[in-house]
């Protein structure tokens, strides 16, 4: 198993598909990781969308500690928000927000603004369609979840997950945001823009930020951590009745999808985290078992948890998924193959 996953990604960069690539895995009490191209153990990379469920397990703690209710409407914690879905239909995406939106990526590049006029911005956007009506994978409704944390809790939100996630996870080399110039991370190939020029993932903007829904950086045994928590039961983090929650659909089957990229008659979501289900195609392949769970970033990444075959991997790469490269041969759906075989 580690052979075939570690051949192929050696594979993804010797034929100059990514310029780097780090992979962690863990099954029953084996832990494995690897690094390929010019990624070492501590590099960095881009963790895009792989963020969200980073806010998502730091949202249960909270609703652990009686500083959020899942099933109150946004509101409550910011009465001014255009949208009033509750915090289980953000957390998997079926607010009926879209994807994004326009004004508040402009103020992303604007040098003078920062993360409260960001916020501001996104509390501004109404929903496209009824909540619970299809899933529309939405950054604007982790922004807005990251606001309604911050009033919660009265922390910045990137405090409270690192004191709610990170430091009890030991994930001491993931954090939102980074400097420019820091050489520990890998630079991501085909960035995809923000607006203006501005870089995803790589330009100053864009990291000075750190926002919620796709801002951090980290490494893959890091991350692991994360995986590991969860296949553990929720431990240290969780009680068990709330990770068991977090693995399960949320608000029925609904149709949907991801943007433009996959959708389905039936696109279940958990808290943070897709269900695989029986959704075809898929980034993933035809491997996973359908109580698996899974997550994909902009920038290269994959993250997954297969309950049946207890295997869990992180997969993190330096090139943005806008070309498809990951679904080509020897991309993802097959390292999902060697991983689980």
């Amino acid at each position: 198993m580690v052979i075939a996953a570690s051949d192929l990604a050696e594979a993804l960069v010797a034929t100059g598909t990514v310029e780097a690539l780090q992979t962690a895995w863990s099954t029953g009490d084996t832990i494995g990781a690897s690094t390929h191209g010019t990624a070492s153990d501590t590099s960095r990379f881009a963790l895009a969308s792989l963020t969200k469920p980073l806010v998502a397990v730091a949202c249960l703690v909270a609703c652990e500690e009686g500083a959020l209710e899942l099933d109150e409407s946004l509101s409550r914690y910011l009465p001014r928000a255009a949208c009033t879905a509750t915090l289980r239909e953000l957390l998997s995406h079926a607010s009926g927000l879209a994807f994004d939106d326009a004004t508040a990526r402009r103020i992303q590049t604007d040098p003078n603004a920062g993360w409260a006029e960001v916020a501001a911005a996104y509390t501004s956007v109404a929903p496209i369609v009824p909540a619970r009506e299809r899933r529309t994978y939405s950054n604007t409704g982790y922004a807005l979840i990251a606001a309604a944390l911050e009033q919660a809790t009265r922390l910045p939100y990137q405090v409270y997950i690192d004191e709610a996630v990170l430091q009890p996870l030991g994930m001491t080399h993931t954090q939102f945001g980074a400097s420019p110039d820091d050489q520990s991370i890998i630079a991501v190939q085909e960035p995809g823009l923000l607006g203006h020029g501005e870089q995803l993932f790589n330009g100053a903007r864009f990291r000075a930020l750190g926002l919620p829904q796709s801002g951090a950086y980290g490494t893959a045994s890091d991350y692991l951590r994360l995986l590991r928590c969860v296949r553990h039961g929720g431990k240290p983090l969780l009680a068990k009745q709330t990770n068991a929650f977090l693995l399960a659909n949320q608000c029925g089957a609904l149709p949907g999808g991801v943007g433009e990229f996959m959708e389905w008659d039936v696109c279940d979501w958990a808290v943070g985290f897709e269900c695989r289900d029986g959704k075809q195609p898929h980034w993933t392949g035809t491997a996973l078992s359908a109580s698996a769970i899974t997550h994909f970033g902009a920038s290269g990444t994959l993250a997954l948890f297969d309950p049946v075959a207890d295997v869990a991997a992180v997969v993190l790469a330096n090139r943005g998924t806008y070309s498809g490269w990951m679904l080509e041969p020897g991309g993802w759906p097959d390292l999902c193959a060697a991983l689980v075989a």
